[in-house]
């Protein structure tokens, strides 16, 4: 079980604004104690579980953004967003396209031929 000095800790490296010499100070701690904190598994799985939080809670207005961006006056910025969409959803244009195959080639000439001899 987390200390309410290492969940502060975490909330403050998942904000991403302090430095870790900051962070020590805010929560009265040494930077080697915060060091050792990162070493411990319970800390870190903590940390990427608000950093996933912090992620998820970020994810309604990103698909805002992008639907917004889907009007955009560029149509380089619409092409891209709009691509990253169908990528995202499952609709991404296959990465390699397999054209080997077994089967004889036949190439067959049915052009006429014209003299230009005349």
């Amino acid at each position: 079980m987390l200390s309410s000095k290492q969940k502060k800790c975490v909330k403050m490296l998942v904000e991403g604004t302090y430095m870790q010499k900051e962070i020590a100070e805010a929560v009265k701690i040494t930077e080697q104690t915060l060091c050792n904190w990162k070493k411990d598994d319970e800390f870190m799985e903590y940390y990427n579980e608000q950093v996933k939080q912090s992620i998820v809670s970020l994810a309604g207005a990103a698909v805002q953004t992008q639907r917004k961006l889907l009007n955009a006056r560029s149509e380089m910025v619409r092409a891209v967003v709009a691509k990253d969409i169908l990528d995202r959803t499952g609709f991404a244009a296959a990465d390699n396209i397999n054209i080997n195959s077994n089967d004889t080639v036949v190439i067959v000439d049915d052009i006429p031929r014209t003299d230009d001899t005349e």
